[in-house]
């Protein structure tokens, strides 16, 4: 690499790398339009990898609570968010939501998933438009407010309807009923 001094009204270094002139501004322009870029594409994927996991959260409030308002849609988001931070469960939305006991293939064996509705053998595709886009909303919250508004839940990790009597509640502590679901720690 040749360096050489190039007197021109002002003092200006210029590299010649392969043949190619530069000035130390246009290379230092080109390094923060490469770090440009790479934050861009960053911010990308950091997007793409948020919707995701915004529609893992939607699916489970719509299958799990749609039938209930707000606030119970934003309980079952509260659980699904108390499990992402609880070691003993995965530490992403979407590997919460599809956790479950799966046969020599990788499926999920029916009725052997940590949220019912994932394993039931029905259609996990929304037929409620409606429904889904109150549940995105509340989603949204939930992954925006979590940590800083009150968990309605007082930590609850599992829950069940109130109508059914699992053999697991009898291990863990009642926190509280909010509509349809009854929710423990």
């Amino acid at each position: 690499m040749k360096v050489r001094n190039i007197i021109s009204g002002t003092m200006s270094l210029l590299l010649v790398v392969s043949g190619v002139t530069f000035t130390v501004q246009e290379l230092k322009a080109q390094e923060e339009s490469q770090r440009q870029q790479q934050l861009q594409i960053e911010a990308e994927i950091a997007d793409i990898q948020f919707q995701e996991q915004l529609q893992c959260m939607a699916l489970n409030i719509y299958h799990e609570a749609r039938s209930d308002s707000t606030l119970g849609q934003e309980a079952v988001g509260f659980v699904t968010m108390n499990r992402v931070y609880n070691s003993k469960y995965p530490d992403t939305i979407c590997d919460v939501v599809y956790q479950a006991h799966v046969n020599s293939k990788g499926q999920p064996i029916r009725n052997k998933c940590q949220f019912s509705w994932y394993c039931d053998g029905k259609s996990d595709v929304p037929k409620n438009q409606a429904k889904f886009e109150e549940a995105m909303h509340n989603a949204k919250w939930i992954m925006k407010y979590y940590g800083i508004e009150r968990d309605i839940t007082d930590g609850a990790i599992m829950y069940h309807a109130y109508y059914s009597n699992p053999y697991w509640s009898m291990h863990y502590t009642r926190t509280s009923r909010i509509e349809s679901h009854i929710f423990y720690k």
